[in-house]
């Protein structure tokens, strides 16, 4: 199947709204909430502009906006209505500029700005690595990318073996995920697109009671029911089921995210003169 994210710049209203309701969600989840945080304290934000790749319907663009007060955040996405969203609800924050644009080709200049992010792109992204080259491109020499992205094919929310509601999980994977395996990658890839890592590292997400948590057993269900695979009774029941488990004994789910920061260096023609 097609990975439903990468092709929003074509999606219907439907499938759109869809999206941005599961991206408020995962918004809204503390645990996410968290992890993002801890993940953008380690990102230099000091100086301007800053680049968000796929910012979707912006997320993570007002805690940029607000850590960045003095600088420029340029967000883009390949999906006019989200990008819509996004200044929306971004609407007071005085230096956000948001351009529909592709990822793959930048309408930016050589060496632009001093710190890129991606928040699960290239998870989503069909070819990861021209991504990367887009980003060392635009990126200047000296400034940072930072990556935070889920590694979903540990996605498990199952309680033993032979769950159910694990073939729920591999259905959603399998309609919205187009990178499964490649996010475990991250450090070497970054490198062989000319930037050298400075850190790297994984969170653990657990999901217990999250309606963020809830749209990943959805969407799984609704692919099979959609496919045929399943009917309307076992649909409902495994819907009923993951809230059951919330209810009477925790539902327990988790996704570990794998993060990077990483530096363009400066060339030898740039670097200080040794003393």
């Amino acid at each position: 199947m097609n990975d439903v994210f990468s092709s929003l710049a074509t999606c219907d209203s439907e499938t759109t709204q869809q999206v941005a309701s599961v991206l408020h969600s995962r918004g809204q989840d503390p645990d996410q909430y968290q992890m993002l945080q801890r993940f953008l304290t380690a990102v230099d934000v000091t100086a301007g502009p800053l680049l968000e790749i796929g910012c979707g319907s912006g997320e993570l663009l007002a805690d940029l906006c607000d850590r960045a007060r003095t600088a420029t955040v340029v967000g883009i996405d390949h999906s006019i209505d989200l990008l819509r969203m996004a200044g929306q609800s971004n609407g007071t924050a005085g230096n956000l500029r948001l351009l529909a644009a592709d990822a793959h080709r930048l309408p930016f200049a050589d060496a632009s700005f001093p710190t890129v992010l991606m928040y699960t792109l290239l998870s989503h992204t069909p070819d990861i690595r021209s991504v990367l080259q887009e980003a060392y491109r635009v990126c200047r020499q000296g400034g940072q990318i930072a990556v935070l992205d889920g590694d979903y094919a540990s996605t498990d929310f199952s309680l033993g073996p032979h769950d159910p509601l694990n073939a729920c999980v591999a259905a959603w994977r399998a309609k919205y995920v187009v990178n499964t395996h490649d996010l475990r990658s991250l450090p070497r890839l970054l490198e062989a697109a000319g930037f050298q890592l400075t850190q790297a590292g994984a969170h653990t997400y657990t999901a217990a009671h999250s309606a963020y948590a809830y749209t990943i057993i959805d969407r799984g269900v609704d692919t099979m029911l959609d496919s045929g695979t399943i009917g309307k009774d076992l649909a409902r029941s495994l819907k009923d089921e993951a809230r059951r488990r919330a209810q009477d004994e925790g539902f327990v789910g988790s996704i570990t995210y794998r993060f990077a920061l990483a530096r363009r260096q400066p060339s030898a023609s740039t670097a200080p003169p040794k003393a």
